[in-house]
């Protein structure tokens, strides 16, 4: 038998029953069913820092929209029971907008830097800035109350 031999050697360990006693024998291989960065988050609990990301800038995207959208139906409320000053509710919604609008500065921050560390294979991903006029109209909320 040739030591360089890579098929003799098996069938000697075979015979000699080094195998006899491997993990996992007999179990189907279920490493081959995910690739192997899925299989390291899965089980390492690892998440690149662009994943982190995207996860962040889903969670303050939707805080600000939930912010915006309670303060106009407040405000569209009030106006339309009279129980609030129009100036008020206005000064109220011009408030909202200034808030919503740092918000999307911080969130715009962000995607930047996500858009940044995309792996080149994912670069088809990349996220666009948010807009205000935009985000608004998504929701169906106007920008001016008169």
């Amino acid at each position: 038998m040739s030591p360089f031999n890579v098929e003799d050697q098996i069938q000697k360990a075979q015979q000699d029953g080094k195998f006899d006693n491997l993990r996992g024998q007999g179990k189907p291989l279920t490493h081959l069913e995910t690739d192997a960065f899925e299989q390291l988050v899965n089980e390492q609990g690892f998440r690149p820092h662009f994943v982190e990301l995207d996860a962040e800038i889903r969670a303050k995207t939707e805080l600000a929209r939930q912010a915006v959208r309670r303060t106009y139906e407040w405000v569209v409320q009030a106006r339309g029971g009279g129980s609030v000053d129009r100036h008020y509710a206005q000064d109220e919604w011009r408030q909202a907008l200034r808030i919503f609008d740092q918000r999307l500065v911080e969130i715009n921050k962000l995607i930047q830097t996500f858009n940044l560390e995309l792996p080149e294979p994912l670069r088809h991903t990349q996220k666009f800035p948010l807009k205000r006029d935009e985000e608004l109209q998504k929701m169906n909320l106007i920008v001016k109350l008169d």
